[in-house]
């Protein structure tokens, strides 16, 4: 069956999780990326890839912002997510980016939840839509305002994530720059398909 035509009814559920192999991977990448990435680099990272999805969005007309494509699965990313409008995918980021920075925020202060985060609570809305870009744009202003506020994010408390078990605050900032990356891959594919 073409990637295109594929009824999305045949995706995994969200939560289903990534293959057990790559997820080991990732989590042994995101551990060593994390010890070796300074604060700088990984915001750096982080910015970057946030300015290319907007770059790759910013042009769409309303309608094809909206239209969800079925792409191939990028690696780190679950089998539910692969059916995703160039909107929808902005919103994530947006959804996704304000939950770490909460987390850091709270972690960087010494606390912790007992709140479980669940990856299954962080798919968008298929009626998203342009609003989502200004909402990004804000997000990634608040980022780089609350990190230039927080003395020290490595150490400290931690909180469990279901793929990559316990992360401090620096650890949970390289995970939010490693999202952008997957999802930046996720939107050349969408956006590609709609040309």
């Amino acid at each position: 069956m073409n990637e295109s035509s594929a009824a999305p009814s045949s995706l995994a559920p969200p939560g289903a999780g990534l293959p057990r192999l790559e997820e080991f991977f990732l989590r042994s990448g995101l551990k060593i990326y994390s010890r070796l990435a300074g604060r700088e680099r990984v915001l750096g990272l982080f910015l970057r890839d946030a300015e290319r999805v907007l770059s790759l969005a910013t042009p769409l007309d309303e309608a094809t912002g909206r239209k969800a494509v079925l792409v191939p699965r990028v690696r780190g990313m679950e089998d539910s997510s692969r059916c995703w409008s160039p909107y929808m995918i902005v919103q994530h980021l947006v959804i996704v980016d304000k939950a770490i920075l909460g987390m850091i925020l709270l972690l960087a202060g010494g606390k912790t939840t007992n709140r479980e985060v669940r990856v299954a609570d962080v798919k968008p809305s298929p009626e998203a839509g342009p609003e989502v870009m200004e909402e990004f744009r804000a997000v990634l202003a608040r980022w780089q305002e609350t990190l230039a506020g927080i003395k020290d994010l490595r150490g400290g408390s931690r909180h469990a994530h279901p793929w990559f078990g316990p992360l401090d605050a620096h650890e949970w900032m390289s995970l939010a720059a490693l999202h952008h990356g997957i999802h930046l891959r996720q939107m050349e594919r969408v956006v590609n398909s709609l040309r």
